[in-house]
């Protein structure tokens, strides 16, 4: 806390007197300048302080559909089955969430005791939203290779997913990837999101775990 004095005024004539005066509202001027300063530093760290990190638990279920009486006389293109997958080489594999049933685990369950689909993918982990140039694409890929591609979830403004996934035919020679999803989607938590193919299909739910 500053103090204010309360000592009467000085009274000079003379001129050594008004000297002395000056030089002393030059020091005070200068003090009052680096408090002033001191002041501003603290406040600039205060508002550039990095602000806690949302963490977010991503679930994804990626099944193989069964049924081919739904896809009727509709033909697939299949001009995107010879690109490269994208950010393949930079894919992670991430570390899987804390162990818990949630909503999109029972629906995993219950597509795999159904006849008319197969669970090729089931994963959760947990992540933080960054930038997507911050940001590494998790791998999805199921134990025989069938299914291989990555998942990118990141912020820009807003929450994205981008989605690369290539399933491979069953009895088609190896390489051969014989069809495509590519989707890139704006999200919101909570939701759950369903990215359609005729022979297969994507469930994804992202939750907030909270800050850290």
């Amino acid at each position: 806390m500053l103090s204010v004095s309360t000592k009467a005024p000085l009274h000079l004539s003379n001129s050594t007197d008004k000297s002395y005066i000056l030089s002393e509202n030059r020091y005070w001027n200068e003090i009052v300048k680096r408090i002033l300063a001191l002041f501003g530093c603290l406040f600039i760290a205060t508002v550039h302080a990095a602000p806690a990190t949302t963490t977010y638990d991503v679930e994804v279920v990626v099944f193989e559909n069964r049924l081919p009486q739904l896809e009727g006389s509709e033909l697939w293109t299949r001009d995107n089955v010879h690109t490269p997958i994208a950010d393949l080489a930079d894919a992670i594999t991430a570390a899987e969430a804390p162990a818990g049933k949630s909503n999109l685990s029972v629906a995993a369950t219950a597509l795999e005791r159904d006849g008319s689909y197969r669970v090729l993918v089931y994963q959760h982990w947990r992540q933080t939203a960054d930038e997507k140039s911050a940001t590494k694409p998790v791998r999805l890929r199921n134990t025989d290779g069938q299914l291989d591609g990555t998942l990118r979830f990141y912020l820009s403004r807003f929450l994205h997913v981008d989605l690369d996934l290539a399933l491979q035919e069953k009895g088609a020679a190896t390489g051969e990837l014989s069809y495509r999803l590519i989707e890139n989607r704006r999200i919101k938590t909570q939701e759950l999101n369903y990215f359609d193919h005729p022979k297969f299909g994507v469930l994804l739910r992202v939750t907030s775990a909270g800050k850290e």
